[in-house]
C-alpha cells in the first residue's frame, strides 16, 4: 500500500503530498487520494477542497507547466518538483477556484514552499504574482501560442492540456472542431450517475414515485432522478439520435423516462457511507454504460449470457436485473482481486442469477475448465474490451498522460483475440455487445471491422429501424458531450451461422 504522509490540519499541504507521491512515483491518483482523505480528520470541506486541487491541477499540468514556464523563463525540468508542484497548485486556484482570495492564494504558496525549500519562498511569491496579473488565461495562451507559431495541434494540446499524439489522432477521425469539443466536455467536473436496483424488464412507467423515495433516504449525497423522456431526444446531438432514436422506438411510449433506473450525484465522496448503497438498492454506473445494456444488449429473462471482462460488475448486475433474476449470466474475469471485488458487488445487489469464473478470456478455450458444455451455448455475449479508457478522462486526469499510440494497436489487437475466444460460446443468432470506455477508432470501429474481416460472413452489425423505415447499425462512438457522461464506443453484432 502506497503510504502518504499524515499532513493533519493545513488542506494545501495535503494536497501537496498527494501530488509530489503522484508525480514522482507514477502511482494511482485515486487510491493516493482516499489513502489520504480516509487517514486524515479534514472535515468535508476541506476534503472536497483537496479533491478538486488535485483533480484540476492533474487535470491541466499541460497548460500549467506552458504558463509557469512562460512566466518563470525556466525550463520545467530545471524547477524542483516539489516546488513546482507548488506553482501548479497555484495556477489551477488562481484559474479555477474564484472563490479563493488572491492573496491567501499567494501567502500559503509561498509558506509551502519555505517549508519545502527555504531559499524557494521568493521564486514562488514572484511567479505567483506574475501569474496572478492574468486577467484572461486563454487569451494569454493564445498570444504565447501565436508567437512560438504552434500549429493547430499543439494549441489545443496546450489549451485543453492533452498530449499532442492524442490531439494529433482524434484530429486525423474527428477533425479539429470535434475533438476540441471532446477535449472540453473531459476536462469538466465529471457527473456521476447511480443505477437504482429496482428489478423489472424494459418497460418503464411513468410513475417515479419509488425512485424519488429510494432518494430521499440518501443521508451522505444528493442525487436527483435523471429528468429525460423520450420526447427529449429530439433535443440531443444529431449523430447520437441517429442510433439512440431507433433503439427507444422498440421499447418505451412518449413520455416515459429513458434512464428511468438512474440518477444524477450532486457528488461521489462519501457514497459508501450510505446504508442504501451497502444495502445494494443502488450502485455506481455511468449513463453510457446504462445506455448500452438496457436498449443495445437487451437482455431477456431466461437467457444465458457469457460477460467477459466483467469486474466491477456495472453491466453484469445491470444485465441480471432487466433480466428479472431470470436466466443466468457468467460472468469472467482473469484477476483473482477483480473476481473478489466482482463477487462482492453481486452479493451486496442481492444478484442471484449471476455465477463467477476465473479466466483470461482473450485466450482460445478459456471456459474449457468450466464445469459444464458452453460450445454454441450463450445467446449473447458482452465483451468490455480492454482499451486506453480515454473516455474517462474527466473522471481519471491521469490516464491521457498514461497511454502512448502504442497502447492502442495492442489493446486493438487484444480485443480481436478476445472476440475470436469468445466465438465458439455463441450460439447462431446469438448477439455480442462490444463496448469500450474509450474514444479511439482504431480500438473501436477498427478493430470491430478487423473481426468481421477475420470470420469471413458468420457475423454482421446488428441494426434498427428508424421512423423512415431505414436500417440503422447498432454502432456508435459515444462523445462525451452526448449524455454528458463517460466516452466510449458500443456495437452489437449478430453471428449468422
Amino acid at each position: 500500500m502506497i503510504k502518504i504522509s499524515a499532513r493533519k490540519t493545513n488542506p494545501r499541504a495535503a494536497a501537496l503530498d498527494i501530488l509530489n507521491l503522484y508525480f514522482e512515483k507514477d502511482s494511482s491518483l485515486k487510491e493516493l487520494i482516499s489513502e489520504s482523505l480516509e487517514r486524515s480528520d479534514h472535515s468535508s470541506l476541506d476534503r472536497r477542497f483537496i479533491f478538486n486541487i488535485v483533480k484540476g491541477t492533474v487535470r491541466y499540468v499541460l497548460r500549467f507547466d506552458f504558463i509557469i514556464s512562460n512566466i518563470s523563463n525556466r525550463k520545467i525540468s530545471d524547477i524542483d518538483p516539489g516546488i513546482l508542484n507548488i506553482l501548479r497548485m497555484g495556477v489551477y486556484q488562481f484559474h479555477f477556484m474564484d472563490r479563493v482570495p488572491t492573496y491567501s492564494i499567494v501567502d500559503e504558496s509561498v509558506k509551502l514552499a519555505k517549508d519545502v525549500k527555504g531559499a524557494a519562498g521568493g521564486f514562488v511569491n514572484a511567479v505567483m504574482r506574475r501569474i496572478s496579473e492574468i486577467n484572461d488565461p486563454d487569451d494569454y495562451l493564445k498570444a504565447m501560442l501565436g508567437k512560438q507559431r504552434a500549429g493547430d495541434a499543439k494549441v489545443l494540446s496546450v489549451m485543453h492540456s492533452f498530449p499532442e499524439w492524442i490531439i494529433k489522432y482524434w484530429m486525423e477521425y474527428f477533425g479539429k472542431e470535434k475533438t476540441a469539443r471532446v477535449c472540453t466536455q473531459l476536462n469538466r467536473i465529471p457527473k456521476f450517475y447511480i443505477r437504482i436496483n429496482t428489478g423489472g424488464y424494459l418497460e418503464q412507467t411513468e410513475d417515479m414515485t419509488d425512485t424519488v423515495k429510494i432518494l430521499k433516504g440518501l443521508k451522505n449525497i444528493k442525487a436527483e432522478p435523471v429528468g429525460m423522456d423520450s420526447g427529449d431526444i429530439a433535443r440531443l446531438d444529431g449523430d447520437f439520435r441517429k442510433v439512440f432514436e431507433p433503439a427507444l422506438l422498440k421499447h418505451l411510449k412518449k413520455g416515459q423516462p429513458v434512464f428511468g433506473e438512474a440518477a444524477l450525484l450532486s457528488s461521489a465522496m462519501g457514497i459508501d457511507r450510505e446504508k442504501l448503497y451497502k444495502d445494494g438498492t443502488f450502485s455506481v454506473q455511468d449513463l453510457s454504460s446504462q445506455m448500452a445494456v438496457k436498449y443495445f444488449l437487451e437482455p431477456r429473462p431466461q437467457e444465458k449470457i457469457l460477460d467477459c471482462c466483467a469486474a466491477p460488475g456495472g453491466k453484469t448486475s445491470f444485465a441480471a436485473q432487466l433480466m428479472n433474476s431470470g436466466g443466468h449470466i457468467l460472468a469472467v474475469d482473469k484477476s483473482p482481486g477483480k473476481i473478489k471485488i466482482l463477487s462482492e458487488n453481486l452479493k451486496r445487489l442481492g444478484t442471484k442469477n449471476v455465477s463467477t469464473f476465473l479466466a483470461d478470456s482473450s485466450a482460445a478455450g478459456f471456459l474449457d475448465r468450466a464445469e459444464g458444455e458452453f460450445l454454441n451455448y450463450f445467446d449473447a455475449i458482452i465483451v468490455d474490451g480492454p482499451c486506453s479508457a480515454l473516455g474517462t478522462a474527466a473522471k481519471n486526469p491521469e490516464v491521457k498522460y498514461r497511454r502512448d499510440p502504442e497502447d492502442i494497436k495492442r489493446l486493438s489487437d487484444l480485443t480481436i483475440k478476445m472476440m475470436i475466444a469468445c466465438d465458439p460460446y455463441l450460439k447462431k443468432g446469438g448477439r455480442v455487445l462490444f463496448y469500450t470506455c474509450t474514444i479511439s477508432p482504431v480500438e473501436n470501429g477498427q478493430a470491430i471491422r478487423r473481426f468481421l474481416s477475420l470470420t469471413g460472413d458468420r457475423y454482421g452489425i446488428a441494426e434498427n429501424m428508424d421512423t423512415a423505415g431505414n436500417a440503422v447499425k447498432m454502432e456508435m462512438e459515444i462523445m462525451p458531450y452526448y449524455l454528458q457522461s463517460e466516452g466510449g464506443y458500443f456495437c452489437v453484432l449478430i453471428k449468422k451461422n
